[in-house]
């Protein structure tokens, strides 16, 4: 356990946070060089300069004093959000004169960085202390549960859960922590009889969470812990990043259809609280929740909203489609909106967080 006091909460968040816009701006910045185009600017935070430096390479790099973000800031570029300045594809070595392509793989390389070190931190972990390896079997059903309601046994083998292969009980458990009151067909190995049982958790409010989710009501048979090699740790990083945004597609999956519940809703000040606990938890779970943020921030910035990297992808579709960029003005309304729509989300997200807090 790590005792970092009062300051613990926003200190792990913040360096958390640090470390994981460091690598995606590292994965902009990497690729832009070897695609020919300078970078002028490297910053990490907004606002006044703590202090900076100049590269060889004719890079500024800065640290900002709000370190909420960051961005690399190409030649040609008018801002911070890659807008391209009058003539910008005129100019040598400038992002908006760079082969469409070059674009494409410039603006992708910052969320594939934050899935990468998600892997990284993945396997490190593994490699230094381990990981569990717990069966998708029930080992005990707890009575009057959701469990006991729907007949399922000690002994069952949970082969998938809607259709969706469970490959060991951590996953089970986060299919059925996503689904309250939600049934679930569960299909299931029986002393060799495959068998389909529809299942549905009970709700139970997590204090600690602040949220609700779903209970089953078994326990798990007996699994084994142990340290990985390279090449298994790797390959079980990469499984887990991609079950891990699999969840967070269904998540966002159920906010764009209104299913997800407020509790389900949150913004700076739940990821501090969460960062904070982890911290205290021990440098390993700390590393674990970097690479969860790292992944989360790699996906949303996917996501086809203008200002977001998936946005600017986007965009460069359109303009291979049509054989032109979108018009400059257009652009301009779109990345707006984009700064607007994200605005408005942050500030929703953060009363969610305050009032959450307050009424706890």
């Amino acid at each position: 356990m790590i005792d970092l006091g009062v300051l613990g909460y926003p200190l792990a968040f913040l360096t958390a946070i640090t470390i994981v816009v460091f690598f995606h701006e590292l994965g902009h910045y990497w690729v832009a060089r070897r695609s020919g185009v300078a970078v002028e600017v490297f910053s990490i935070g907004f606002g006044p300069e703590l202090f900076g430096w100049q590269a060889k390479s004719g890079t500024y790099w800065r640290v900002a004093l709000l370190p909420l973000g960051g961005y690399v800031r190409m030649r040609g570029d008018e801002n911070a959000a890659s807008m391209a300045s009058e003539g910008a594809t005129r100019i040598k070595g400038s992002f908006a004169g760079a082969p469409l392509l070059s674009r494409m793989a410039i603006i992708s390389a910052g969320p594939l960085a934050n899935f990468l070190l998600g892997i990284m931190l993945f396997a490190l972990v593994y490699m230094a202390v381990g990981k569990a390896f717990i069966p998708a079997e029930i080992g005990e059903v707890m009575p009057e549960t959701a469990a006991a309601e729907a007949g399922l046994q000690e002994g069952d083998k949970v082969l998938s859960v809607d259709g969706r292969t469970v490959r060991d009980f951590a996953e089970l458990r986060s299919v059925v922590f996503e689904s309250p009151n939600k049934e679930l067909l569960f299909e299931i190995n029986r002393f060799s009889v495959i068998k389909t049982i529809p299942v549905t958790p009970r709700p139970i409010y997590l204090e600690d969470l602040k949220m609700t989710a779903g209970q089953l009501g078994v326990r798990s048979a007996p699994g084994a812990f142990r340290k990985l090699g390279l090449s298994e740790a790797a390959v079980t990083a990469g499984a887990d990043t991609f079950h891990m945004t699999s969840m967070m597609l269904r998540g966002i999956g159920r906010l764009v259809t209104g299913n997800a519940s407020q509790s389900e809703v949150g913004g700076p000040v739940r990821i501090a609280e969460f960062a904070g606990d982890a911290a205290r938890q021990g440098f390993a779970s700390f590393l674990i929740f970097t690479a969860v943020i790292s992944i989360n921030l790699g996906l949303i910035n996917l996501l086809p909203v203008p200002v977001l990297d998936g946005g600017h992808l986007l965009m460069f579709m359109i303009e291979g489609v049509r054989g032109k960029p979108l018009p400059e003005r257009l652009q301009s309304v779109l990345m707006r909106g984009g700064m607007a729509i994200l605005m408005s989300l942050m500030i929703v997200v953060t009363f969610f967080d305050l009032f959450r807090f307050v009424s706890s």
